[in-house]
């Protein structure tokens, strides 16, 4: 009987179970604001893992991912120690806007404001 998730669903599960406390306190340590992994995409072949993160609490500014993208080697070593597979994938970060697009869509469709 086949299972419900592949293998690399699985683990981006994991990842993302394991990186957000970590990288939230990253954030709070560099003022970053609240910091929130929205997904994990993890190749089929196991190799890399891409990090979702979104960044609240940083205006209209693009927020500094550095201090984020310094912490993950230590945060590759944390998930190897909370999974039991021979290789670890390689972790690269990435800001997702998909909620910010999300509400300027939402902003567009509402209906105009009445003064009166």
């Amino acid at each position: 009987m086949p299972r419900e998730f592949g293998r690399h669903v699985r683990i981006a599960e994991v990842i993302r179970r394991v990186a957000a406390p970590e990288l939230d306190g990253v954030a709070r340590t560099h003022a970053l604001g609240m910091v929130t992994v929205t997904g994990v995409e993890v190749s089929r072949d196991l190799t890399r893992a891409l990090i979702l993160v979104s960044v609240y609490g940083h205006g209209d500014a693009p927020p500094n991912l550095a201090p984020l993208r310094a912490a993950l080697p230590a945060l590759r070593s944390l998930i190897a120690r909370a999974m039991r597979i021979r290789k670890i994938p390689q972790l690269a970060l990435a800001l997702d806007e998909s909620i910010g697009r999300g509400a300027r869509i939402a902003e567009l469709l509402a209906p105009p404001k009445t003064y009166g």
